[in-house]
């Protein structure tokens, strides 16, 4: 939709509209990515405890999931901070566009 939106306005000036429309459904997404944030750090959390209770690794092996564990959740980090980037980007682009 925002692409749309920015054809749209790309080709004769259109009304900015639909890539604010674009821009409204993009918002969502990005508050979803930063809601699941904490979602996702309690998993991991949670999987650690259950490797510690269900005794199914050995220390070594614990200590490389608790790590990969971290990072796997960092990616969520990383995509939340993506998405706002993004989110950020098209606000400026319609409101350069939007004064024209």
């Amino acid at each position: 939709v925002i692409i749309a939106g920015l054809g749209f306005m790309g080709f004769g000036g259109g009304n900015p509209t639909i890539l604010l429309i674009g821009i409204i459904l993009f918002a969502v997404t990005t508050l979803f990515s930063v809601i699941t944030l904490p979602v996702e750090f309690d998993a991991s959390s949670r999987a650690l405890a259950w490797l510690g209770t269900a005794n199914i690794t050995t220390a070594q092996e614990k200590t490389k999931a608790k790590d990969a564990l971290k990072w796997a959740a960092m990616t969520y980090v990383v995509a939340a901070l993506a998405s706002i980037a993004m989110l950020v980007q098209y606000l400026m682009i319609y409101q350069s566009r939007s004064r024209d």
